[in-house]
């Protein structure tokens, strides 16, 4: 089998992407494997007069039914990009990471006042007792044991464990915890114990009544199906073996308890069943911790209005917020804006029932709060090395959106880029919206979930809750599972960008008035020729990478391009359909308050709480 050729748009490419200094390290003999060697045959099929040229033909010819071939063939084949102005490559592929390395100070001034509010009212009901209206929730990802034979996997897990091993991966996140993790390395561990730290500050300070405890909802995703219980019991054990939790009521939610909510909520309602859980990509458990308040508020706590999502590898440094705020967690968590109305630049009205917070990492808190947990990229350092930088950078304009718009130190602002781990909704914005995010998004869940609200006139959207910094610990102690998961991780942003083009496009604004709403960010994610792209940043990473980024990468990226031609439509048709479902029947109470309530109370990791 011959593949159709892509030689045209290649060699227009090939003098931008390929440089004479590259053209000895390119060489198909010096791959480091096999898979690199297949990636260097694409790009050299553009270079007729590199001497590996042929060879590269040939290559490519051999592999062109395996997931690699089918994959670049299906994305490159017909592509007609345009040229590039001069050799800046940045202008046609990153046209943000152009403006923001060009000039930070121009881009800052225009996020600052693209996201200032105006005509701002308070909300009609603020949060004010964090003990009874607020739920907070995090997602607890938990993978096999890299290391099965591990003194740290459980005695009474690991013949499950190791059968989990065996079967393949379905589901992939930034740095599961592993079932081998020590005490020191176990995210989960972590998270809580510095978090019931935290409120201890809080009552201790008369911001929570002595003895209070707040309730906490753990999403329990998996990397393997069929090991939901598995998982389950290991949080649970954990929980009860190693903590002891004084302001906390922590409840668990693995797919199995999910299911039997919606069971509860929606029988027989298929596509309510498909939507509602926390398995699968990073979207699914985002949409579930998020509209799983609304359970609360009718079947456990009907004062519960207000909930916040946390990371387990984030802490609230409650001494640093008072050194540098005046106000600790729960105080900055009490704004009076959040729930309100406002106006944005254009006029527009803002529902601004959601609320985002910002990160500083471990490294730099000793500099302060208010230090960007992105840097700016290297210019030069980017442009020469060989690699998908050349093409697209979007830590460029991550980077000045940061700094102007997470780091902003004032009030009155809204936030288009945020981060999943400090956020917040109330019930009443969940009702009046009935957001979610898509469960085939697998990054940036959290900056897609607003998408789903917006119209012409309105649309709901974050406030800034300016000085509400957590430090963000995750390479103090997950530094294995860190490493472990790079490959994934970086095909999942390959993904995100052929994913959030097309679900840009099906959303009813339109891609060009979406893509302007989230400019400078996550407007990158947002091509008009998405999948060629992709491509390109997958053949220029995978020559030096190989291994695994390139032989689980392909099979993932070829799923994911034929689900964004073929599938993602009637996807997400169904998907609103299960959602709508979801909130008609929480607004009708179509449903046994009892039985619901049993199953959150079967949840509780303390059943005597």
């Amino acid at each position: 089998m011959t593949l159709p050729s892509t030689s045209t748009m290649l060699r227009d490419l090939a003098g931008h992407l390929i440089r004479p200094e590259d053209r000895k390290s390119l060489s198909l003999a010096s791959a480091p494997d096999s898979k690199a060697r297949l990636c260097r045959a694409w790009l050299l099929e553009g270079c007729p007069d590199h001497p590996d040229h042929d060879s590269a033909r040939a290559l490519i010819d051999q592999h062109a039914a395996t997931p690699t071939g089918e994959f670049l063939n299906a994305a490159l084949t017909g592509a007609n990009l345009g040229a590039p102005e001069g050799a800046n490559l940045w202008s046609l592929f990153c046209p943000t990471a152009d403006d923001a390395s060009r000039d930070p100070a121009i881009m800052a001034k225009t996020l600052r006042k693209r996201r200032r509010l105006t005509a701002i009212s308070p909300a009609a009901r603020a949060l004010t007792d964090p003990s009874t209206e607020l739920l907070l929730t995090t997602n607890a990802l938990v993978s096999p044991p890299l290391d099965p034979e591990s003194p740290f996997v459980p005695d009474d897990l690991r013949d499950e464990a190791r059968r989990i091993l065996a079967m393949p991966q379905r589901f992939w996140y930034d740095h599961p915890v592993p079932l081998d993790a020590s005490p020191e390395e176990n995210e989960i561990l972590y998270g809580l114990a510095r978090l019931d730290d935290a409120l201890k500050i809080e009552c201790d300070r008369g911001h929570l009544a002595p003895g209070a405890r707040i309730d906490l909802a753990i999403s329990v995703s998996v990397t393997h199906e069929g090991m939901e219980g598995l998982a389950a019991d290991y949080v649970r054990n954990l929980v009860r073996a190693h903590l002891k939790l004084t302001h906390l009521r922590v409840f668990l939610f693995d797919e199995t308890r999910c299911q039997q909510m919606i069971d509860a909520l929606c029988p027989g309602d298929d596509a309510a069943a498909g939507v509602f859980g926390v398995n699968g990509a990073y979207g699914r458990h985002y949409s579930f911790l998020k509209t799983l308040l609304l359970f609360w508020q009718q079947a456990v706590n009907p004062k519960a209005a207000f909930t916040f999502k946390i990371d387990l590898d984030q802490v609230f440094d409650q001494t640093a917020l008072l050194s540098h705020t005046g106000h600790t967690a729960l105080q900055l968590l009490m704004n009076p804006d959040w729930g309100g109305r406002a106006r944005d630049y254009t006029g527009r009205e803002v529902d601004l029932g959601m609320l985002a917070g910002g990160l500083v990492n471990q490294r730099d808190a000793g500099a302060g709060l208010f230090v960007p947990d992105i840097q700016r990229p290297h210019t030069g350092h980017a442009m020469e090395i060989f690699s998908s930088l050349r093409l697209f950078c979007p830590q460029w304009p991550q980077a000045v959106s940061t700094e102007a718009e997470i780091m902003q130190a004032e009030a009155g602002f809204q936030r288009i880029h945020v981060t999943g781990g400090t956020t917040g909704i109330t019930a009443e914005a969940l009702r009046r919206w009935r957001p979610f995010t898509p469960g085939f998004i697998n990054r940036a869940e959290d900056q897609a979930y607003t998408l789903s609200a917006i119209n012409e006139t309105s649309y709901l959207s974050h406030l800034h809750a300016n000085g509400l910094i957590m430090r963000h610990d995750k390479a103090a102690f997950a530094g294995r599972s860190i490493t472990h998961a790079r490959a994934g991780k970086a095909i999942g942003n390959i993904e995100r960008l052929m994913l959030f083009s097309r679900y840009a496009a099906l959303l009813p604004p339109g891609f060009e008035v979406l893509r302007d709403h989230c400019w400078p960010f996550t407007s990158c994610f947002m091509h008009p020729q998405a999948k060629t792209l992709a491509a390109l940043i997958f053949l220029m990473d995978g020559s030096s990478e190989g291994g695994r980024f390139v032989a689980e990468g392909a099979p993932r990226l070829l799923e994911c391009l034929e689900f964004c031609e073929t599938g993602m439509d009637k996807r997400l048709e169904r998907e609103r359909r299960g959602w709508d479902a979801i909130y008609e029947a929480l607004s009708a109470k179509r449903y046994s308050t009892t039985d619901l309530a049993g199953i959150i109370a079967g949840a509780a990791t303390d059943h005597s709480a």
